[in-house]
């Protein structure tokens, strides 16, 4: 089951359908309480937050990539880089709270 949900969410083209369909539950579900107006207001603003999470996620993922290029590093290597700076720095966040 795990598989099955990792392979569909792994597909840009279902995660378009996945999220058209989304919005169209919440669409219908608002449209039960709202006016037109007030509906129409709604998805506007649901659809520029999503525009702005999808633009930053794109930024970032170009950053990433850019850095990784500086480095001459592969993906997992990143990856196991910044966790090991992030157990270093929740390290010495813990053993600063124990002198206090």
């Amino acid at each position: 089951m795990k598989q099955a949900i990792t392979t569909f969410l792994s597909s840009r083209g279902n995660l378009t359908i996945f999220q058209c369909l989304l919005y169209g539950v919440v669409g219908y579900v608002m449209g039960q309480h709202l006016t037109w107006i007030q509906l129409g207001a709604m998805l506007v603003v649901m659809y520029l937050i999503q525009f702005i999470t999808r633009t930053k996620a794109v930024a970032d993922g170009m950053m990433f990539r850019q850095l990784m290029i500086e480095n001459d590093m592969e993906t997992n290597e990143f990856l196991n880089h910044m966790k090991k700076e992030m157990d270093k720095l929740n390290q010495n966040n813990i053993d600063k709270d124990d002198l206090n």
